[in-house]
């Protein structure tokens, strides 16, 4: 029981001094335990004086007992003392405190039936902050603290001002809340964090940054600017595949300070070779060099691809520790790809024609000097030389003094051909050299769905220098046929992933030759003998002729879809055969042909399925041909012709899904000048309409086209397309002027692959054929296009990746084939022929694929040209009805030394004696040309080198040329030489 009675103030004072005293004189334990015992005296007189009625003797006791050990038993009592002294607020404000430390069940109730009664008399207000935590005062911090948030706080009416402190936060003073008595009112208190902060600069990009422990979540990456409170931090920076950094900073109040990293790269090293020089090296999918290389890389994981044109990417993941060496020794396997089949990059297996691809591995090891030395030996393709021009013939057609205009030559799809008799170039009148070419793609079969007029037997497309190459200068000299000196400079830049360019400029210089032609014998006691340039009768010898000089300059420049190439070729030739019956033996009598070209392509990707190209190119081609004669006869006669033409291309390439492909296109060429002139020493012999010398007739050429490439299935595949070509110089027929084309590509087995293909082409009668005249020649009437209708069948089995065996099967129709014959009034004249050509024939090839420096293939064509319906006509000249190779390649020390073989075989020809009233038509010999060349690298000094004998067994055989020529057949080349060397730095 609570007594009322008081002590003496004096006693309680001394009592009070000796507690003092003890305290300070006790041990520590003995201090804690005098303290609880004194806290629970006190709670013994509070609660005594409680009793008593003595509430606030009863307060003070409880209060000193709570201030001494502080106790959620003596926090009640204080609240029910101040509610019995009616002093709400306090009583209210001790009630949550004990509520907050109460952990019984039924206390809590007992304190919280307690608030409910007494919150009628005092107005509550709750402090929230955020962040929690903050301790809270009144009106002034010198009252003392109330507390810390989230807290409610039970006060008398009136205006109050609350100030929250945290530490690390702003001190922050809410205006006055006006409080009344029953009510609560919230007060929310945002916090504001008192701060500095740290840029941390340097690298790597993208580095995570922490602070002060390893285990903490990033406050950011660098660069970057961060908010960190005011003191002393551990300032961690770390990436995988670096050296971690540990910086402390200091960090001032409400200012940023400045840390520069620098993280140390962990690296390895790959060591990355091929069997293929100069195959890019992709890192995660970044170009990174070229083999051999060597290469440091960080630590970790990276993808590592190794790709060339016309090989399978060879790809693997590594993994490189701090330090190691990880060596990659890459296989390539041929891949074979073309472009010139459907003007997209596609496998060969897939393209809709007969393909064959003469590879860079090839055109290395065999040193060839020229486009048709390549080709040569390929299935289906023979050669024709009168010293005039070098011609292609394929599958049996090579129509003597036609030249190759019924194939078209490509420069990365872009046409070669001149536009005076559509001629194609495949000498040194083409190319000086082929240095810059990475392959060769020989696509048989009617072109003209894809290209028009021209591509009519086949199409032949030289791909250039892969822009993927490394930046390099290179030089080379060389000499190949009969003496021929050549100089060749390139200079490769590659400026980035996307930007590039490559130039490179060649010289050639042909010595004269010595020939003998039977055919020009002349008997020397004839007084009527045709005499030589030096007044005698001819023998049949030409001494010092066939010479030329050839320049060339091409290269190209890119940056990313959009292309800029130019090409300008031009050689001069003396002619050694008398051709045109001119003076036998005068080295006046020349040719001088300048082909030149500009061509600007974009070719961006604008969504995933679909392709834009836009193409426009500038064309020039010039002829000059001197034509010495007895002047009785005229005199030098000098053919002149000047051709310049423009055009554009547009395209669009829409691929909906995989194996679906749609191609849609229009092109407009227009040939602004076709200029001829032809005159002698008494005057102009090639006349226009009107009777004045020489002549120009401009026209204008318009098509489109569309194909269709449609996968069915995995092993079925169509592709079916036309082109719709309209010429101004001609008389507009459909059926002549649509060129369509259909594949069906089907994959029975695994390994086997079956083409079945049909198409139409056409080739357009060319200027010289339409317009040419001279004192024993006159134009045309009516002259129409010829036409071809071709099919085939070609099965492939590939035994394993690398050897595959083909035969095929092949058949062309030929119409109104342009031919020159004399007329009834016995003048040259051109005209369509009345009787129809059909081909037949079937090929066989097995070949092993480059691998490791190996190499071996061997081809066999049996072919059958024959006019049709005329019994007049004979069997078609210049075509043999054999054709066969055989090719080899072979390691003899690694890449330093190679050896490299070629057999090629031709049947005997028929002679041009297929008209009424010839000679009986005659047969040339046959050829076998046995070819061998050595070739190798030093990579170290970048240096390689070729040396070689072409037509090893020195064979004689004959081609034939045409009817202008006096000679039935002309020999072709002999044993010849071939050497060349390449420094590349």
């Amino acid at each position: 029981m609570m007594s009322g009675r008081r002590a003496p103030r004096g006693r309680v004072l001394f009592h009070a001094l000796c507690l003092l005293l003890l305290s300070l004189l006790a041990p520590a334990t003995g201090r804690a335990d005098d303290l609880a015992d004194e806290a629970d005296l006190l709670f013994q007189v509070g609660t005594e004086r409680y009793e008593a009625g003595d509430f606030r003797g009863a307060l003070a006791n409880f209060l000193a007992s709570n201030r001494l050990v502080a106790n959620r038993n003596v926090v009640f009592n204080i609240a029910r003392t101040y509610e019995q002294l009616k002093q709400a607020p306090d009583a209210y404000r001790y009630y949550l405190i004990a509520l907050d430390a109460e952990t019984e069940p039924a206390a809590k109730r007992r304190i919280e039936e307690a608030l409910e009664r007494i919150r009628p008399s005092v107005a509550v207000l709750r402090v929230e902050t955020d962040p929690p935590g903050a301790t809270v005062f009144l009106d002034r911090k010198d009252l003392g603290p109330r507390g810390n948030t989230p807290r409610a706080l039970g006060l008398p009416a009136g205006k109050y001002k609350v100030i929250v402190e945290l530490s690390g936060y702003e001190t922050t003073s809410t205006p006055e809340v006006d409080l009344k008595i029953g009510a609560e009112t919230r007060v929310a208190v945002p916090l504001k964090r008192i701060l500095g902060g740290v840029r941390v600069e340097g690298g790597p990009a993208g580095a995570a940054v922490r602070l002060d422990r390893e285990d903490s979540a990033p406050i950011g990456v660098i660069p970057g600017t961060f908010p960190v409170p005011p003191g002393r931090h551990t300032l961690l920076v770390s990436r995988d595949g670096y050296a971690s950094s540990a910086t402390t900073i200091d960090v001032p109040l409400n200012e940023t300070v400045v840390s520069r990293v620098t993280l140390s790269p962990q690296t390895g090293t790959l060591v990355i070779s091929a069997d293929v020089r100069d195959a890019l090296i992709a890192i995660d999918d970044k170009p990174s060099g070229f083999t051999p290389a060597v290469i440091t890389v960080p630590v970790g994981r990276h993808r590592v691809r190794i790709s060339q044109s016309g090989f399978r990417p060879n790809q693997r993941v590594v993994d490189v520790a701090d330090g190691q060496q990880v060596r990659i020794d890459a296989q390539l396997t041929t891949f074979e790809e073309v472009t010139a089949a459907s003007r997209t990059t596609e496998a060969v297996e897939d393209a809709p024609a007969s393909v064959t691809i003469v590879t860079r591995q090839e055109l290395r090891a065999m040193g060839y000097p020229t486009i048709a030395e390549a080709v040569r030996g390929v299935r289906g393709i023979y050669l024709s030389d009168d010293r005039n021009y070098v011609t292609v013939g394929v599958r049996g057609f090579s129509r003597p003094g036609d030249y190759g205009n019924r194939v078209l030559v490509l420069v990365d799809g872009q046409p070669a051909n001149d536009n005076y008799i559509w001629s194609s170039y495949v000498g040194f009148d083409g190319r000086v050299d082929i240095e810059d070419i990475d392959r060769i793609e020989i696509v048989r079969g009617a072109g003209s769905v894809l290209y028009g007029t021209g591509a009519f037997f086949g199409v032949i497309n030289l791909v250039t220098r892969d822009r993927n190459n490394p930046t390099f200068t290179e030089v080379g000299l060389s000499t190949a046929e009969y003496g021929v000196g050549r100089a060749r400079a390139t200079q490769m830049v590659r400026i980035n992933e996307d930007a590039g360019f490559w130039a490179s400029v060649a010289g050639a210089v042909g010595p004269g030759r010595d020939f003998f032609f039977p055919e020009l014998v002349a008997d020397p006691s004839d007084p009527d003998a045709e005499t030589g340039k030096n007044g005698l009768p001819i023998d049949g010898n030409v001494r010092g002729l066939d010479d030329f000089e050839a320049a060339m300059f091409n290269g190209r420049v890119w940056y990313k879809s959009l292309t800029l190439q130019w090409f300008y070729n031009g050689r001069r030739k003396t002619l050694p055969t008398g051709v045109y019956d001119t003076i036998v033996g005068d080295d006046r009598n020349q040719f001088t042909d300048h082909r030149a070209f500009i061509e600007a392509r974009f070719e961006p990707q604008v969504t995933k399925e679909i392709q834009l190209l836009s193409r426009a190119h500038g064309n020039i081609y010039t002829f000059d041909g001197d034509l010495p004669y007895p002047v009785a006869d005229g005199g030098v006669a000098h053919d002149e012709y000047r051709g310049l033409w423009a055009g554009f291309e547009q395209r669009i390439v829409i691929s909906p899904s995989k194996g679906t492909r749609f191609t849609l296109g229009a092109e407009v060429i227009r040939h602004f000048k076709t200029q001829q002139t032809g005159e002698d020493d008494g005057g102009p012999y090639l006349l226009d309409d009107d009777g004045s010398g020489g002549r120009n007739d401009p026209f204008t050429v318009v098509a489109g086209y569309a194909l269709a490439d449609v996968s069915f299935t995995d092993w079925l595949k169509v592709s079916a397309g036309a082109r719709l070509d309209y010429f101004s110089s001609l008389t507009f027929e459909a059926d002549a002027a649509i060129s369509p084309r259909v594949a069906l590509i089907i994959k029975p087995y695994n390994k086997g692959n079956l083409k079945i293909l049909g198409g139409k082409a056409f080739r357009a009668p060319s200027v010289y054929e339409l317009y040419y005249s001279g004192a024993g020649q006159v134009p045309p009437e009516n002259l129409q296009p010829e036409q071809i209708y071709s099919g085939e069948v070609e099965f492939t089995h590939r035994f394993t990746d690398t050897v595959s065996a083909t035969v095929a099967g092949f058949g062309n129709y030929v119409l109104d084939l342009v031919e020159l014959r004399q007329n009834d009034a016995g003048f040259d004249q051109y005209g369509n022929s009345t009787s129809p050509v059909v081909v037949l024939g079937g090929e066989v090839e097995v070949r092993r694929d480059w691998k490791e420096g190996w190499m071996v293939g061997a081809s066999y064509t049996l072919q059958q040209a024959r006019y049709l319906d005329a019994p007049t006509l004979r069997d078609v000249p210049n075509s043999p009805q054999h054709l066969g190779s055989i090719k080899g390649a072979v390691p003899i020390i690694g890449r330093a030394l190679m050896g490299m073989t070629r057999l090629s075989i031709e049947g005997p020809r028929k002679d041009t004696n297929d008209f009424d009233g010839a000679p009986e038509q005659g047969d040339t010999d046959a050829g076998v040309v046995w070819d061998v060349v050595l070739s190798g690298e030093a990579e170290r000094l970048g240096v390689r080198y070729n040396f070689g004998v072409y037509n090893a067994m020195d064979w004689r055989y004959d081609t034939v040329p045409s009817t202008e020529f006096r000679q039935r057949t002309i020999v072709q080349n002999g044993r010849t030489f071939l050497a060349s060397a390449s420094a590349r730095f």
